[in-house]
């Protein structure tokens, strides 16, 4: 079973992968302003494709995190003290 720091990293990279998401979305707006819009507009697309997948693929890890928190938690308080 993963200790809480484990699942507290997990949390972070999940964190992490979300604030490059908006990164990208906000770089791509910059870009939109640019003169050489097309080459500059399929690059930003690619990215933000590219970490919209981790941030689909962090939000599953994130529901079983939650998950996995939820049953400790149910189990912690099911016990007799």
């Amino acid at each position: 079973m993963g200790k809480a720091r484990d699942h507290l990293a997990k949390l972070s990279e999940l964190s992490e992968k979300i604030m490059a998401l908006g990164g990208s979305l906000n770089q791509a707006e910059k870009d939109m302003e640019s003169t050489w819009v097309d080459q500059i507009e399929m690059r930003d697309l690619r990215d933000v494709k590219r970490h919209s997948k981790e941030v689909e693929d962090a939000l599953c890890t994130l529901e079983e995190e939650v998950s996995h928190v939820e049953a400790e938690h149910c189990k912690k308080n099911k016990e007799p003290h």
